[in-house]
């Protein structure tokens, strides 16, 4: 009886391995200085550049979204010249990427009327940071008001098989005379959830390490170790990437209201192969541009002249046309009278 508690107590606690997530990344930014020694990469892009990059965040603009004042990574107009375009990256470590892992991070953009944009990529290519070419685009969050520290989570998927990369963060602003203003990211975490069949594995190996020698007593042990596996095996993953699991409810946290602004998701249609995927950082650009583009204005048609009798038409549609005449008689007296146009309906 001892032996098959213990037994029930390992596979319960395997079994609870499947719906906790497992930390890759977290980061809390109490040192920025200090990132690339832990793997981060620092890419400044703007053109030209200008006198900041990404730094150690300023209280006396806003405070960190988690831990001290100043525990957060922020960057700024000043990341290119007056005039300039900022394009100013941040690079996580190399890390291990799984269909169902997710991003975590709290964002706040400064706004002030002054539009601020930051865009998140992902890439499977290690330690690559080849920015133009090996990273694409999952999301982006653009406003030009004030939008408080927000929580936000991004769950991978497509991955042909588990792959080595990084995830990125992009502070972009247009030109720096008319937008941008100051950004913050905080508290990023990367969170993995086991595959149902490694969990498996985990039950079936701790069953036969200390599995009993005779049949009639295992029994019990295998159908409860095979009920479990095969419990953990039959769990299908949703198309957020988290596990769904037989006989257990999920209750969704709702998501965080959007910030204000147009912002929202992209995706670039190639024009040979007609199909869609991720920009990469120049197509996103082209994309941005468009949809900030002004709509031309309709240009409207002065009023006709008023006849010189005092009537006034009024075109009903191609078929009829009717207009009312009022005339003052010398005796002061005022006639109307309706009529239709030539060829019109009555």
């Amino acid at each position: 009886m001892n032996l098959i508690k213990r037994l029930a107590g390992l596979l319960a606690v395997a079994a609870s391995c499947s719906a906790v997530a497992a930390p890759l990344l977290s980061e809390g930014f109490n040192d920025v200085a200090a990132l690339p020694a832990d793997g981060w990469a620092f890419i400044n892009n703007s053109s030209p550049p200008g006198s900041t990059g990404w730094f150690q965040g300023n209280p006396a603009f806003f405070a960190a979204a988690d831990g001290p004042a100043g525990s957060y990574v922020a960057a700024n107009f000043n990341n290119a010249a007056f005039g300039g375009a900022v394009s100013n990256w941040l690079l996580t470590p190399e890390l291990l990427l799984v269909n169902g892992e997710s991003l975590n991070f709290s964002l706040r953009l400064l706004g002030e009327g002054l539009l601020d944009r930051v865009e998140v990529y992902v890439s499977s290519a290690g330690a690559s940071t080849n920015v133009g070419a090996d990273f694409s685009l999952l999301a982006a969050f653009e406003s030009p008001a004030g939008t408080g520290w927000l929580d936000r989570r991004l769950a991978l998927s497509g991955l042909a098989a588990p792959a080595s990369g990084r995830y990125a963060f992009r502070y972009v602003v247009d030109d720096t005379s008319l937008n941008g203003n100051y950004v913050g990211i905080d508290s990023v975490s990367v969170n993995a959830i086991p595959e149902p069949g490694t969990v498996a594995l985990v039950f079936l190996g701790a069953l036969a390490l200390v599995a009993p020698r005779r049949l009639r007593q295992s029994r019990g042990l295998w159908l409860l170790a095979g009920g479990l596996a095969a419990g953990t095996a039959a769990a299908q993953a949703g198309p957020d990437g988290l596990m769904r699991f037989p006989h257990v409810q999920v209750v969704s946290q709702p998501a965080a209201p959007a910030a204000p602004g147009p912002g929202g998701f992209m995706a670039y249609k190639d024009p040979v192969t007609g199909q869609l995927t991720g920009p990469n950082p120049e197509q996103a650009a082209l994309l941005t541009a468009a949809a900030r583009a002004p709509t031309p204005l309709l240009r409207q048609t002065p009023p006709a002249p008023r006849p010189a009798h005092g009537g006034i038409s009024l075109m009903l549609d191609e078929r009829q046309a009717r207009y009312a005449v009022v005339r003052k008689a010398p005796d002061g007296s005022v006639h109307e009278s309706c009529e239709p146009a030539p060829g019109g309906l009555k």
